[in-house]
């Protein structure tokens, strides 16, 4: 049994096009909703799941029992780029409770589309053998000395147009890019908003926007600042399927 763990970034189309060119078998892509997606963005996890199968391949779609709100509620404030707990419970914990109902026995392998090296600069291994986050399951990765291009490769193949190249299944995320936040779409700035009075804290830290806090006014700086990102050092919950 193969599981790919899906956030239908374009890294994931690719990886799902791989896995059919490489005639994998007994293959389920899996999904997590976090409840915080972007707008429009479950649309495209639509279009994206009948893709998916097009190829002959299972689909779940699973939901957080916990969404990103209520989780915010619950720790009383939101996840730092340092310490991202927030994927553990909105995605970690319903794929090993999905991945247990269907491979009770620990047989399964766990595909990630990660790449290059990791936050530390370590390079990507090609597997990992009883991975802790996968509930000890093997994790492959099969993208773990491709380049961009190939990549690219294998989306032009794909019978799919990928137009996202990260994910948006939480916007906006810790970890989102200048480019993300200046066009973030005006429902996410306000339930953001509402969720930042509610907990009485801010989302980013003034440290990552040059002293600017409160989503209204990291919105404005945004559009104005001519970085071309914040700072990603820590990297994205990537063992866990996040960002690209």
């Amino acid at each position: 049994m193969h599981l790919i763990r899906s956030n239908y970034s374009n890294n994931a189309i690719a990886l799902i096009r791989w896995a059919y060119e490489n005639k994998l078998e007994d293959v389920t892509v899996v999904y997590v909703d976090t409840g915080w997606a972007a707008e429009g963005w479950l649309d495209y996890v639509t279009q994206a799941e009948t893709f998916v199968k097009s190829l002959g391949f299972a689909v779940q779609h699973l939901k957080s029992p916990m969404p990103f709100e209520d989780l915010m509620e619950m720790k009383k404030g939101f996840p730092t780029r340092r310490y991202q707990w927030c994927s553990l419970h909105l995605k970690g914990i319903p794929f090993i409770r999905f991945a247990d109902e269907v491979d009770p026995d620990n047989q399964a392998t766990v595909l990630i589309a990660r790449h290059g090296v990791d936050a530390e600069g370590n390079q990507i291994p090609e597997t990992i053998e009883g991975c802790e986050y996968h509930g000890e399951r093997r994790v492959w990765h099969p993208f773990y000395n491709y380049d961009t291009q190939q990549i690219k490769n294998l989306l032009d193949r794909a019978d799919f147009a990928a137009t996202h190249e990260r994910s948006l299944e939480c916007s906006p995320c810790i970890n989102s890019t200048i480019n993300e936040l200046q066009h973030l779409a005006p429902c996410d700035i306000e339930k953001t908003e509402e969720l930042e009075e509610d907990l009485e804290t801010h989302l980013f830290s003034p440290d990552d926007c040059d002293g600017t806090e409160g989503i209204l006014d990291v919105i404005q700086w945004a559009r104005q600042t001519n970085k071309n990102g914040l700072d990603l050092k820590f990297g994205c919950s990537a063992s866990f399927g996040c960002g690209s």
